[in-house]
């Protein structure tokens, strides 16, 4: 009977875009235009080997196991200090969170074929439907929609809550990610505890994170958004109210008590959703307003990923200088650079690999490296390797390095394996 709703929705759904199906990142859009980041961007000069990301449909099924390198206490703690949610990953996130929240419009018998089909779905049979929606993608009988697809896992979110949570981390399912939403906004509480209780260096996590290639960063904020839609949800507002910031500011405050790492996490997600239509004035008096260094970097961090500064993307920068010298300043930097390597707006990323070189070594150019590098992955995974191996911290330059390699593996599959 669930599939037999599945074939109603086909009939009305014909005309929907293709994209990627329960995928954890958004299906990111053709780069066109691709700027010469082989001639000045590269701190030697090389043949160009980018080759485009796989969209094959069955990959988040799999299990990889890929080989990791054990970092010791040392990296790890320098690990904890590197923002690596930066431009090209903040921006295919930001795209896809936009398309979710404008959707694809639905009308009124379309709209009820989807909630006939979700009304169906229990936590005995979302397997089914989930193998069930694959195969009709794969043999074309029904096209890919976002809209539907975060439909669906929202809705096995919300019946599935923490039990399901936790076997699919157990069990290093890709789909953990998808279900959040779902589970926050049935069950805030939860999600808060489950957050309070978790430990980020769990192996159950760490074997998650490897056989995901997600990370650290990406992988608390996550869990942090689902916190945000929950609270957001239980009185059904669609925007932050005042009553929100003061019960956001003292569950950030209640995080940061017990661990600093997820009190971060909330307040890059907490930042994503006050950013708009301010100033740089505003920016600057919002990551100030925090007295804690931890919390101003990631205000500041997300500040910059959240597209505030892409009209002119070179002020970005002057932003991230402006600000205390130390881990704020150092996070914006990593963020703004980022975004100038992507070539937002136009931005010709040589001109800005000329003023890397010519910048004298210390922390501030490591973190811009860091951020320039990240922003290379998807134009020229080559030469983002090159631009991280020129960080003069070597503890830093290993995190680095293998964090990008692990992007190129995730995120260029296609690619030939890096050699770290």
């Amino acid at each position: 009977m669930l599939l037999l709703s599945l074939a109603g929705i086909v009939v009305i759904m014909g005309f929907f875009l293709l994209a990627d199906f329960l995928s954890p990142n958004p299906q990111v859009g053709d780069l066109a235009r691709k700027p010469s980041v082989k001639s000045a961007t590269t701190p030697e000069k090389r043949k160009a080997q980018t080759k485009p990301k796989s969209k094959t449909p069955e990959w988040w099924i799999s299990e990889p196991n890929l080989a990791t390198h054990q970092l010791d206490a040392e990296e790890q703690e320098e690990l904890a200090q590197e923002r690596t949610e930066v431009e090209e990953e903040a921006r295919e996130q930001g795209e896809g969170e936009e398309e979710r929240e404008n959707g694809i419009a639905l009308d009124p018998e379309e709209e009820q074929s989807l909630n006939e089909f979700l009304k169906q779905i229990t936590t005995e049979n979302w397997r089914e439907a989930r193998a069930g929606l694959l195969s009709a993608y794969e043999d074309g009988t029904l096209p890919r929609n976002r809209y539907v697809e975060d439909q669906f896992w929202s809705k096995v979110g919300e019946i599935g809550g923490k039990e399901l949570a936790e076997e699919l981390l157990s069990n290093s399912d890709p789909a953990f990610s998808k279900i959040l939403k779902g589970w926050g906004k049935k069950n805030p509480r939860e999600v808060f505890n489950f957050i309070s209780e978790l430990n980020i260096k769990d192996p159950k996590i760490q074997t998650y994170l490897e056989k995901t290639n997600d990370r650290e960063f990406p992988f608390m904020d996550q869990l942090s958004n689902s916190l945000i839609e929950g609270i957001l949800h239980a009185d059904s507002s669609k925007t932050i109210t005042d009553s929100h910031m003061v019960q956001l500011g003292k569950t950030i405050d209640l995080l940061m008590e017990k661990d600093p790492f997820k009190a971060e996490s909330l307040m890059r997600e907490f930042s994503k959703r006050v950013v708009k239509n301010q100033t740089p004035e505003a920016l600057k008096e919002w990551v100030t307003h925090y007295d804690k260094p931890r919390l101003q970097a990631a205000a500041a961090g997300k500040v910059i990923e959240s597209g505030t500064f892409d009209k002119d993307p070179i002020t970005a920068t002057e932003f991230a200088w402006s600000l205390e010298e130390g881990q704020p300043r150092r996070t914006a930097l990593s963020a703004a650079y980022a975004r100038l390597a992507g070539g937002v707006n136009g931005h010709d990323p040589n001109v800005t690999a000329t003023q890397l070189i010519e910048m004298d070594k210390g922390a501030d150019r490591d973190f811009a490296l860091n951020g320039f590098a990240h922003g290379l992955v998807h134009k020229d995974p080559d030469a983002a390797l090159e631009w991280a191996n020129e960080i003069s911290n070597e503890n830093f330059r290993k995190v680095v390095t293998q964090n990008i390699s692990r992007r190129i593996k995730k995120e260029l599959p296609n690619r030939q394996a890096v050699q770290e």
